[in-house]
């Protein structure tokens, strides 16, 4: 594809300098085939080696956008209101990293590239192009950057898992709800279950054997067969001369596969059992509370909302009880096979190549293995697609769900009670995770207080267009914090901590020596600026001379992970009400759960000033 514009590296490497023109093969017009290119397609560099860019273009209202341009210098970089920060073409090279200069220190400092994959996005001649730019480990392992992916699907996958207690109608206004792991069966065993029975049934109609030689000693005249074995038995015993040692072709059903076969229509039929038992347990408990109901009504007419809702019940627990029904005769049915008398009854110790082979017996025992190990095949989003490949957006959606989880932790005592996939439906087939989209909302609480958590949400400038649930306005440009944690007691708003997530070294998320002087970094600005919050919604009971007392923002986190370019920093928590929070896969997080306490305590506490 021929592009109008070049974007040059200047890369340093441990043998000297090289210059790498981004190929033009490399960029796509459309955002969506950027994250389904091949690593083989990515532009790759080297972490904490000096990196110098070069962006040229006819057009000179072009911009070249690129994750973790905000950390350089703010006097190489263009920003336009709140949004994100772009390059202009330029003859001059723009450093995007070099070493600070040991002897020289006054030297300027650049966020060294952490490694993970960072998108380019340039506009030009009304036209926008994609590629990518893979920054790859010199000296660390990607142990933690793959851990931070694989933490994100687990942490899903559970999430997904909950869905069918929180929202199936089984369970439900019930006092003694069916459990978890029943549920999770039932719905296993419904998930693709047209594909298995068919192969079941095929199983049944068409086993797999093998077919073999049996010798027998007949008259001469009724042999069928002759072969070398014959033969030499003939030469061996010449006394037999009036038989004839014949062999017969028999077919031998007693096979590793199926066996497994009758070891997984037996594990099933008890399976079934354990479920069917449940249901009618369940349903008879419904009939009683619907006969007692009816009591206080004398017509359909009058029929109550929650008698209708129990007899919604009480159809879906039979219909489920008619399904076990089913695959138990199914399984049945399988056992009688004629065949199957042939098959022994043990348990198989291995799992033979032919049984993986073929798709009825791999999908049988497939089956089977989901049943044992009782785990869901839970699909994404496309959505997610974008933040597997974007690192800095892979961190935060991990400390969004580390955050979420931290808060239910027994240290800080907050249970949720709804928002994002906690509000999803799903049916028998599929259980999708909804995307995380911007100004999603998970509702929490811990008696009497509400905590609301707010992902990605852009706040207004204008205090006329705040709510209740949304109580926050701007009056500097940085208006869209990752996370905002808004929290309430009786419907009167207290307060918020915002929370945004930093894929970089601790140095280019704060530095203290650039706190008082024009070279702020724009992610220090930031953080500042969401400290100047204001609300016309804190403590909107109290008369306005006691409401000015409070500022609305309490904290602000920046949220970074670990690195070895990390050192002890001056805490901004003082003066600026700033708290710096490491937080990195397979590391503990002790430190995450205290902070988390002591911040809300302090929200807490002002509960007293309502009255």
């Amino acid at each position: 594809m021929a592009i109008p514009f070049k974007i040059i590296l200047h890369h340093k490497m441990s043998d000297g300098s090289y210059t790498n023109a981004i190929d033009s093969e490399k960029f796509v017009n459309d955002e969506r085939q950027l994250y389904h290119l091949s690593d083989l397609m990515f532009t790759g560099i080297t972490e904490n080696r000096k990196l110098e860019m070069e962006f040229i273009c006819d057009d000179k209202n072009a911009r070249l956008y690129m994750d973790g341009l905000d950390t350089i210098p703010a006097q190489s970089l263009e920003i336009e209101g709140d949004g994100p920060a772009y390059l202009q073409p330029t003859n001059d090279r723009i450093t995007l990293y070099a070493p600070k200069e040991t002897n020289n220190p006054n030297s300027q400092e650049y966020y060294p590239f952490i490694p993970g994959y960072y998108r380019i996005k340039v506009l030009a001649f009304g036209k926008s192009y994609y590629s990518w730019l893979k920054v790859k480990p010199k000296q660390i392992t990607e142990d933690q950057w793959v851990a931070m992916r694989d933490e994100v699907e687990d942490t899903l996958n559970g999430l997904a898992q909950d869905l069918i207690i929180k929202n199936s109608s089984i369970g439900l206004d019930l006092s003694v709800p069916i459990p978890v792991h029943i549920l999770r069966k039932l719905y296993i065993v419904k998930n693709d279950f047209q594909k298995w029975i068919v192969a079941l049934r095929n199983i049944s109609a068409n086993p797999r054997i093998r077919v073999g030689k049996q010798y027998h000693l007949v008259p001469h005249g009724k042999a069928a067969r002759i072969d070398t074995v014959t033969i030499r038995y003939r030469a061996r015993h010449p006394e037999s001369r009036d038989m004839v040692y014949s062999p017969s072709h028999v077919r031998n059903y007693n096979l590793l596969e199926n066996q497994w076969v009758k070891k997984i229509s037996k594990f099933l039929i008890r399976e079934m059992n354990d479920l069917y038992n449940y249901l009618k347990t369940h349903k008879d408990k419904v009939k009683d509370e619907m006969k007692r109901a009816r009591r206080y009504h004398r017509g359909p007419e009058e029929e109550s909302i929650q008698l209708r809702l129990k007899r919604k019940v009480l159809g879906e627990l039979e219909e489920y009880e008619r399904f076990v029904s089913r695959v138990r005769s199914e399984c049945l049915f399988l056992l009688q096979a004629e065949w199957m008398v042939e098959v022994e009854e043990k348990t198989p110790m291995s799992v033979p190549y032919s049984m993986l082979m073929d798709e009825r017996y791999k999908r049988f025992y497939s089956l089977y293995r989901s049943l044992k190990t009782e785990k869901f095949s839970v699909s994404f989003d496309s959505n997610y697609d974008f933040y597997w490949k974007r690192t800095d957006l892979l961190y935060e959606i991990w400390g969004f769900l580390q955050i979420v989880n931290a808060l239910q932790h027994p240290t800080v005592g907050f249970e949720v009670v709804g928002g994002w996939i906690y509000n999803n439906e799903f049916d028998s087939q599929t259980i999708q995770v909804p995307f995380l989209e911007p100004g999603t909302v998970i509702e929490l609480k811990k008696e009497d207080v509400k905590l609301r958590v707010v992902y990605d949400e852009t706040v207004p400038y204008n205090a006329n267009r705040t709510t209740l649930y949304n109580p926050i306005y701007a009056v500097e440009k940085h208006t869209r914090p990752d996370v905002r944690l808004d929290f309430y007691h009786s419907e009167v708003y207290l307060g918020s901590i915002i929370l945004d997530f930093k894929y970089r070294p601790l140095h280019f998320v704060w530095n203290q020596y650039k706190v008082y002087s024009s070279n702020k970094t724009d992610a220090m600005q930031q953080l500042i600026s969401y400290r100047n919050f204001h609300s016309s919604w804190s403590f909107r009971n109290l008369p306005i001379g006691l409401r000015s007392q409070f500022r609305p923002i309490y904290e602000v986190w920046a949220v970074y992970p670990k690195h070895e370019g990390n050192s002890d920093m001056e805490s901004p928590m003082r003066d600026f009400k700033i708290r710096l929070m490491e937080l990195t896969p397979l590391e503990e997080r002790e430190e995450l759960f205290n902070g988390l306490n002591d911040a809300i305590s302090k929200v807490l506490s002002t509960i007293q000033h309502q009255n």
